[in-house]
């Protein structure tokens, strides 16, 4: 089961984010965290991150752009087993990239089909609000509504 959406929950003072009964399902258990471009964290299932590595670790050993994904992504990953009541614990390298603070921290996990995020509510909010001209911008071009510059008026 691949459902999209969103859930906000709160970092317990364990460093814990509960998830859903359809993501534990999806997970099957295990995630894989890695931090992201935005601040944010990356969650994968095995299957996902398996796929997700296998992409950085073609090309060549010396490419330094490949190196720099490797270091971003490859490096800090970490595989978290759920507990039973279907939780995943946030390591304190990952909590410090995505400024999680535990027992305080409202977070929202998205999925994104191939993966899924783990933002800080607040900084989420503030990437959506900073990046609004830029993602209508990228809508308009992927679904061929066109520019506004380009319409001939009649």
């Amino acid at each position: 089961m691949n459902l999209e959406g969103a859930s906000v929950k709160t970092i317990d003072a364990s460093s814990r984010v509960a998830l859903r009964d359809d993501q534990v399902d999806e997970f099957d258990g295990v995630v894989i965290l890695t931090q992201g471009f935005d601040g944010q964290l990356l969650v994968f299932s095995k299957d996902q991150w398996e796929d997700f590595r296998e992409e950085l670790s073609g090309g060549s050993q010396m490419d330094p752009d490949l190196d720099d994904l490797r270091r971003l992504f490859i490096a800090p990953a970490t595989k978290v087993e759920l507990d039973d009541r279907g939780r995943m614990k946030v390591p304190a390298h990952l909590r410090e990239w995505a400024d999680l603070r535990p027992g305080e921290s409202r977070v929202i996990l998205l999925n994104l089909g191939p993966r899924h995020e783990l933002w800080l509510q607040s900084k989420y909010d503030t990437y959506l609000k900073e990046r609004a001209a830029d993602l209508k911008r990228i809508a308009r071009k992927r679904f061929g509504a066109g520019d506004e510059e380009d319409e001939v008026e009649a």
